[in-house]
């Protein structure tokens, strides 16, 4: 018998689920699609089967050591199942045609790592994309779509039949490719979740009517799959315990839904949420929604069945996760995000290195998702532009930014002296990654510590996350050979006296202040941080209604302090689109926050504000005002160009070029890193 993990026994034990044996207790969930495809501009282009960074993220997964991998979002049926014009049509029926055998290829290699291969499977339904192919979708019942041009087409019972025997073909092409099972997506508002919802489901023959016969198409899927490929092929089901909307199915409905499924399947996937509200339901979790979203409510749903239940839901820490399997309230836990901000997430914590992982910040970064249900027709974009992960640079997928896969890069040919100015994020990750391709790195900041802006995250609760970041960075840092100088302003001297082969410049932001009459009279955003939000008094107007002013907002009324905020355009946010959005700006409204829009300030005092709206001119009063218009790059240029006059390699990133976000001062630094050979 295999001795006990000693840092997380439960979270490393092994589990039996059907005739399967898991090495351990984390699942690496369905992420994106399994024939990737890249974007340019707000266009998707497919670009084969199976590419090479969709090949490579899935061995991040394996070779990081989950105990299962499931392969994201596959259609059984693609005349009425296809999502989006990029995914391939995929023939289920050969077996010697070159996406066969990418996935024999692919189940081969995440074998090889002791995990487990699992395929997803997807009927989307009423809620396929219609991208112009003159398909309509089909539903449980005829509908009429929002759009005036979409007409659902309801199933007719053999066309049932024949959509679970595509369901049967599609298994039986994974098990020749060597996959050991497949998850059926019956959540999230998908077809199965659409007949079992009375708001869907208006039939009046047996799919109809009744909850066991609103079920009867799952249990039929189910069976006709269980009877096809027997006992030794593991059957996994993903459920929304609850789809958190009005007229949505609930933990009740999740429950007695399981419970008719369970003589079928294996194990029981537990989230949450509504593809079509994907941040008010909570199928995708942000930094304001909770960690472990869904683990009380799986907890419910494994009290009334006997298979293993396995939940996902924010859960971004190994402690989190061995808590909720040790205290028997699930069996297992399944990951997303978490595996593109660090997929060594298991291997990590197995081997006691739980503060090395990086821990998913929710941010949306990586999956912005759909628009958000606040935005205006003028800023709504269809479909965010995808990123790769804020906090993790060597993440590859769908958009990732790399041109050349990182361990295709050329490998420095010297240990190079490198000066890096600037200990925020950006900063300390061009340090890290400098000195973990042997250079000899000297990190210098002005301030007083290391963790630059993001320094503003130890006083709010809301930023959790970015402080962990913050703080792992502060400690990968220390665990180098890096000479760390604090409270030193770099000058073109200094450069001279030291004598670097590189520099990176990683000067970040200044607070943006705006030629307003009166404006220094207003706190600035991070000065209310500074002082830990004392002198804020009983009411505030925050100037700026972009994400630093909104995010600041949710601060200030967490504080109990009453907050309007003033912004110039028409809506708050306009940069930001898709889950974050959507989620920040619910947070305000829940909590009474007030704002003006179409309001552009003209005058400030200490405790008023003048702002021309709409043609009019109006006053607001409150105890102080906060000016978070926003920030600046901090004027690097006379540096600069004393570098360039040296004929040293410079690299200026993140905030220094251009006030952005985290992400891309992170991405930029470990790029210019990785350019110093």
């Amino acid at each position: 018998m295999a001795e006990a993990n000693k840092y997380f026994p439960h979270l490393f034990s092994p589990i039996k689920v059907g005739t399967k044996t898991i090495k351990n207790r984390i699942e690496a969930a369905p992420a994106l699609f399994a024939f990737l495809h890249f974007i340019e501009g707000d266009a998707f282009h497919y670009v084969g089967p199976g590419p090479e960074r969709a090949f490579r993220m899935l061995k991040a997964k394996a070779q990081g050591g989950a105990g299962s991998v499931v392969l994201g979002e596959l259609s059984p049926n693609h005349t009425y199942d296809k999502r989006f014009p990029f995914e391939p049509d995929i023939d289920y029926t050969s077996r010697d045609d070159e996406i066969f055998e990418i996935m024999k290829k692919t189940a081969q290699m995440i074998k090889s790592y002791g995990a487990l291969p699992l395929g997803e499977l997807i009927s989307t339904g009423e809620i396929k994309t219609n991208y112009g192919n003159g398909i309509n979708p089909k539903g449980p019942s005829p509908k009429d779509l929002e759009d005036g041009v979409t007409h659902v087409e309801p199933f007719t019972k053999e066309e049932i039949q024949e959509l679970i025997q595509d369901y049967i073909t599609a298994c039986k092409w994974f098990r020749d490719a060597g996959w050991e099972g497949v998850m059926v997506h019956c959540g999230h508002g998908w077809l199965p979740a659409q007949f079992l919802s009375p708001y869907y489901n208006k039939r009046e023959d047996e799919y109809g009517g009744s909850f066991e016969n609103r079920a009867r198409f799952t249990t039929e899927l189910l069976s006709g799959i269980r009877k096809a490929m027997g006992d030794d092929f593991l059957i996994e089901i993903r459920v929304s315990s609850d789809e958190h909307l009005a007229k949505g199915l609930t933990l009740e409905d999740a429950v007695a839904y399981c419970k008719l499924c369970e003589p079928y399947i294996d194990l029981i996937h537990v989230s949450c949420g509504h593809y079509l509200s994907s941040s008010r339901s909570w199928e995708f979790t942000t930094t304001y929604a909770p960690h472990g979203a869904n683990i009380e409510n799986a907890a419910i749903i494994k009290q009334n069945v006997s298979v293993p239940v396995v939940v996902i839901g924010g859960i971004n820490s190994p402690e989190q996760a061995e808590e909720a399997i040790a205290s028997g309230k699930v069996d297992m836990i399944s990951m997303g995000r978490q595996f593109f901000s660090d997929p060594a997430f298991p291997n990590k914590a197995k081997e006691g290195r739980a503060d090395e992982i990086r821990r998913c910040l929710r941010c949306g970064r990586c999956y912005p998702g759909p628009s958000g249900e606040h935005e205006t027709e003028k800023w709504t974009i269809k479909f965010p532009p995808l990123d790769s992960c804020t906090i993790n640079p060597d993440t590859v997928w769908p958009a990732s930014h790399h041109k050349i896969m990182p361990e295709l890069m050329p490998k420095p040919e010297a240990s190079r002296k490198v000066l890096i100015i600037g200990g925020g994020c950006g900063g300390m990750q061009g340090a890290i990654t400098a000195a973990d391709r042997g250079h000899q790195v000297i990190l210098c900041e002005k301030g007083e510590k290391l963790g630059g802006l993001i320094n503003f995250t130890d006083h709010t609760d809301h930023k959790i996350d970015i402080r962990n970041f913050k703080d792992l960075l502060v400690r990968e840092v220390n665990k180098r050979p890096v000479e760390v100088r604090l409270n030193c302003e770099v000058t073109p001297q200094m450069i001279k006296e030291i004598g670097p082969d590189a520099v990176i410049v990683a000067a970040g932001s200044d607070d943006l202040i705006l030629p307003i009459e009166g404006i220094d009279k207003a706190m600035t955003a991070m000065e209310v941080y500074e002082q830990d939000f004392a002198g804020l008094g009983t009411s505030t107007i925050v100037l700026g209604g972009g994400l630093v002013g909104c995010e600041a907002a949710c601060d200030y009324i967490d504080h109990g302090v009453k907050t309007t905020i003033v912004e110039m355009q028409e809506c708050l946010m306009p940069e930001i689109t898709g889950l974050y959005r959507t989620a920040v700006h619910d947070t305000l409204d829940k909590t009474g926050a007030k704002y003006e829009v179409n309001a552009k300030v003209v005058k400030v005092g200490k405790d008023f504000v003048v702002a021309e709206q709409n043609g009019q001119e109006i006053t607001l009063k409150a105890d102080t005002v906060v000016n978070a218009m926003g920030r600046r790059a901090h004027d690097v240029t006379e540096l600069v160009e004393a570098v360039k006059k040296m004929d040293i390699p410079c690299w200026n990133i993140g905030d220094s070029v251009k006030a952005r976000q985290i992400g891309d001062a992170v991405r930029e630094a470990w790029t210019a890193a990785m350019e110093i050979i």
